[in-house]
């Protein structure tokens, strides 16, 4: 086991490195390591910011799973209600000039989004995904966003909480 104890430490630190190459807050995430198997612990304030940590860790060749166990915090510890995470969405949706008015629909439950509607260009559909994802209290986001004449096209769910 010794040897895995040193490449252990070392994947471990190539981790936070990435963390914080992503702009991940420090001491927020905690990162654990063994035999390739990588542990995200910890809890940041929006759903970007956990995607934004587990993609800086599989950026990694040597991290071969993935565990991800961080939770979303608003700035102040209050968790939002649903009605009031839809109310947010939908008025960064309607300030958001890539994003056509009324275009998107927006679904909350426990957190977590869901937008569907149909858009002109994958650029709108992007933008609607960006803006709801960085919300505080989202704990993800699922895209059932179509694009004009490109049929439905099925992203997979951004997991951030």
């Amino acid at each position: 086991m010794k040897p895995f104890l040193s490449n252990d430490v070392a994947l471990q630190r190539a981790v936070l490195a990435e963390l914080e190459a992503a702009g991940v807050p420090a001491g927020r995430v905690g990162v654990t390591a063994q035999a390739g198997i990588v542990t995200l612990v910890g809890h940041v304030e929006h759903a970007a910011q956990k995607q934004e940590a587990e993609q800086a860790a599989l950026r990694l060749k040597e991290v071969k799973a993935l565990v991800v166990a961080i939770e979303i915090r608003g700035a102040d510890t209050a968790k939002l209600r649903d009605d009031q995470i839809a109310a947010q969405a939908l008025a960064r949706l309607a300030w958001d000039a890539w994003v056509p008015q009324g275009a998107v629909k927006v679904k909350v439950e426990r957190g977590w989004v869901t937008l569907s509607g149909q858009v002109d260009r994958n650029e709108q559909k992007a933008a609607a995904l960006e803006d709801v994802s960085r919300l505080f209290g989202v704990a993800g986001v699922s895209d059932l966003m179509t694009v004009k004449g490109g049929g439905t096209i099925r992203t997979k769910d951004a997991r951030p909480g």
